[in-house]
């Protein structure tokens, strides 16, 4: 079999830094080529044919937080495009970071290792942006602070697709800790590119969505409201996305035990919801789903983080120009 090289069919750098830069012409070609994926990974000839394209390439994976599921699932995707991966998990201590670098200038040096890419998952939020206006290569971002988690919007809205057949006229009620958490901030522009989606936002007053999440659903006339009481929202849900409350992140005098205990989605609540819905989590979670949920099939978000292994080698090929 001859080899073929990565190459770019675009001058343009693809870089992968909030959900916005995915238009829905480019999330149609990422879910179609994910869904090839899923059907060639329990194949040894077809996965040997998908690794054929990145070898003699490698990626960088920089992260400054901490990560399992995110981390794990790029570097998999990696391997099996044949990329190898040379990369950090604790980048903020072990790193020059902790000597003052910018990250401007971190991201300067590594462009002249010749990476392919470059998955960074950093504290700050708007440090991927900063990052990709200095960057030779494309940034995926993993994450940045309370920002954005494009590539998590991504696997979770292929999620809704795989699970419900569809990514238009929704019912999403999106619960927990809305003030720090960037899954939900990011779903939220990501479904927003669809026609007929309406939102229920769930949380106390000190955690509810920030106004420019709020702004961009006025701006673009999509519906929402906002409640503290889950019951009252959770009958006609399609899509129930639950978070955790971020304690590392709780503004000063925030009650920590005091939010986390009225949220949590627990065996009550199965009875409210359609049978033709589902519980999704970005995951880790602590005590905000109950495991006695688990064996429902409504609750996807085991198999909601499984997607994201096809779909970020999906990406990897977009970012890359293969696709």
């Amino acid at each position: 079999m001859t080899k073929q090289p990565i190459h770019r069919t675009t001058n343009t750098i693809r870089h992968a830094v909030k959900s916005q830069d995915f238009s829905t012409e480019i999330i149609r070609k990422l879910f179609e080529r994910a869904d090839e994926i899923v059907d060639m990974l329990d194949s040894p000839e077809q996965l040997a044919r998908l690794q054929e394209q990145g070898k003699g390439r490698q990626v960088f994976t920089l992260f400054y937080e901490p990560s399992t599921r995110t981390r794990v699932s790029f570097e998999a995707a990696a391997n099996n495009l044949g990329l190898r991966v040379v990369g950090t998990e604790n980048a903020r201590e072990f790193s020059s970071a902790s000597k003052g670098e910018t990250i401007e200038d971190t991201i300067r040096v590594l462009c002249q290792y010749r990476p392919a890419a470059i998955v960074m998952r950093h504290h700050e939020e708007g440090a991927a942006a900063r990052a990709a206006a200095v960057s030779s290569v494309p940034i995926i971002n993993g994450g940045d602070g309370r920002g954005q988690h494009p590539t998590q919007a991504l696997l979770d809205l292929y999620t809704i697709q795989r699970e419900l057949g569809r990514t238009d006229n929704l019912h999403v009620v999106i619960g927990g800790d809305l003030a720090n958490g960037r899954t939900g901030r990011s779903l939220v522009y990501m479904l927003t590119k669809f026609s007929g989606v309406r939102f229920s936002f769930v949380a106390p007053e000190s955690l509810e969505m920030s106004e420019d999440i709020k702004d961009h659903l006025r701006e673009h006339k999509v519906a929402f409201v906002e409640t503290q009481n889950l019951e009252e929202v959770l009958g006609d849900a399609d899509v129930v996305y639950w978070t955790r409350v971020q304690k590392e992140r709780l503004a000063e005098g925030v009650d920590y035990q005091a939010v986390a205990s009225r949220y949590e989605l627990g065996q009550q609540h199965l009875g409210i919801m359609k049978q033709n819905s589902i519980i999704m989590h970005p995951l880790p979670r602590v005590n905000e789903i109950k495991t006695e949920i688990d064996a429902d099939p409504r609750a996807a978000y085991f198999r909601q983080a499984g997607y994201g292994l096809p779909v970020r080698m999906a990406l990897y090929e977009w970012s890359l120009g293969l696709i």
